[in-house]
């Protein structure tokens, strides 16, 4: 979710997913008024007040998320302590405008060395518990495809036209192999070789695949309205305590006004 400073019909943003791949939902136009004012106070205190509004609005977002993951069911109650926002702020833009971005998913896992206090999600078992070790967060979002180990072998090429283009196909087989894959698994069995995981999690053969659970898609659609509405009122309290911080400081709001 941002404040976007820049000519064009959206000058706040709602939006899901990351970087280029973002897709905005929700333009609001209606604070126009407001960013032309915003844009001509001094940086820091421009970021500063759009961040406050911000994290009011992120707040619904952040606890309907924490709401659908805890819905699924816990395994390991990883993915719930992941849940959280992250706050950014942005000059370095083409406009040289400030730019206030805050992002709410899960946390970026890390390597159990730099988690401190990572304890066994179960007895007797090495999995380690704690809120950045969401590792399958894309899995649950998007599911998984049936998987079978071994290698997979080109066994004739194919011309079609898509899109207008000739295009190579390939067509491939999966050679067969003994070796174990981890897979998805739906009940919890007791640990036992190599890594501790249960028997269940680690299978050989064709493994079936898992659904797109989609706890970020339906924490994002159930608490737009409110996180649109609590932006449109808490971005105008935004620029009054902006313009009272501007006189308190320079003496002045006549930048403003032009």
């Amino acid at each position: 979710m941002s404040s976007v400073f820049a000519e064009g019909p959206s000058l706040i943003r709602l939006s899901i997913g990351k970087g280029k791949s973002a897709k905005e939902a929700y333009g609001l136009t209606a604070l126009s008024e407001i960013v032309a004012a915003l844009k001509r106070l001094p940086k820091e205190i421009s970021l500063k007040y759009q961040t406050q509004a911000l994290r009011k609005a992120a707040k619904p977002g952040q606890e309907a998320l924490r709401r659908e993951v805890a819905q699924l069911g816990q395994v390991t109650g990883n993915l719930l302590a992941s849940v959280n926002k992250a706050e950014r702020k942005y000059t370095n833009n083409k406009a040289q405008l400030p730019v206030s971005v805050i992002v709410v998913g899960f946390r970026r896992p890390v390597n159990s060395k730099s988690q401190k206090g990572a304890t066994p999600a179960f007895t007797g078992g090495t999995v380690l518990k704690g809120p950045n070790r969401a590792y399958h967060s894309h899995l649950v979002e998007y599911g998984t495809r049936p998987r079978t180990a071994g290698k997979s072998k080109v066994v004739a090429r194919k011309r079609v036209i898509l899109g207008g283009r000739i295009q190579t196909i390939n067509l491939r087989i999966k050679q067969q192999s003994s070796r174990r894959i981890l897979s998805s698994f739906k009940t919890r069995g007791p640990f036992t070789g190599r890594g501790m995981y249960p028997v269940n999690f680690i299978a050989s053969g064709t493994v079936a695949g898992s659904p797109a659970r989609r706890p970020l898609r339906k924490a994002f659609d159930s608490s737009k309205a409110q996180m649109q509405s609590i932006l449109d009122v808490e971005m105008r309290k935004a620029l009054t305590k902006a313009v009272r911080e501007y006189e308190q400081k320079y003496g002045d709001t006549w930048g403003l006004s032009q």
